[in-house]
């Protein structure tokens, strides 16, 4: 795998931590298994800002910038709430804002909508658009649902075993 011309599978961890969150970052399919069940929505988007050296004095604020960029309903309350006081569609936007929290050009969304109803996955599809325009960064989506993935990509790349096949 090459990014900006650098072949990532060659880089050591140390190299690998400056990329991960701040040039490339990911949302997986399941928030639930992602967030920590014992830490707040705030204490795990403040982590990430802490790992990467963020001003403490401006962490928090930086939290409930996110939760507002990622539409989250009533943030200053959201930020204090644990994922199991999350719907599903809250928690996905608490990942994507996690991935959000260092501005990275690639954010890598394996399934982002799996686990979600039909109202709110277009939501996070129309979603993860804006912001992928808002903020000039791509969007390497990873599906198996071929509609969803023509009506969101501008190129798509169908793979088998990990060779592209079509």
């Amino acid at each position: 795998v090459e990014f900006e011309g650098t072949d990532l599978a060659t880089l050591d961890e140390k190299r690998m931590r400056a990329i991960r969150g701040r040039k490339i970052a990911m949302i997986f399919q399941d928030p639930s298994t992602c967030l920590d069940p014992v830490f707040t929505i705030e204490n795990q988007l403040t982590e990430t800002l802490k790992i990467h050296d963020y001003p403490k004095a401006r962490r928090r604020e930086r939290a409930l910038e996110l939760l507002r960029l990622v539409r989250m309903p009533d943030p200053e309350t959201r930020l204090l709430a644990y994922p199991h006081q999350l719907s599903g569609g809250q928690r996905q936007r608490a990942m994507i804002a996690i991935a959000l929290a260092l501005d990275p050009q690639l954010i890598i969304a394996d399934e982002p909508t799996t686990a979600l109803d039909v109202t709110v996955q277009a939501q996070i599809l129309d979603l993860l658009d804006d912001i992928r325009s808002q903020r000039d960064l791509a969007i390497l989506l990873v599906s198996h649902d071929l509609a969803l993935v023509a009506s969101q990509a501008e190129r798509i790349a169908v793979m088998y075993a990990g060779h592209v096949v079509e």
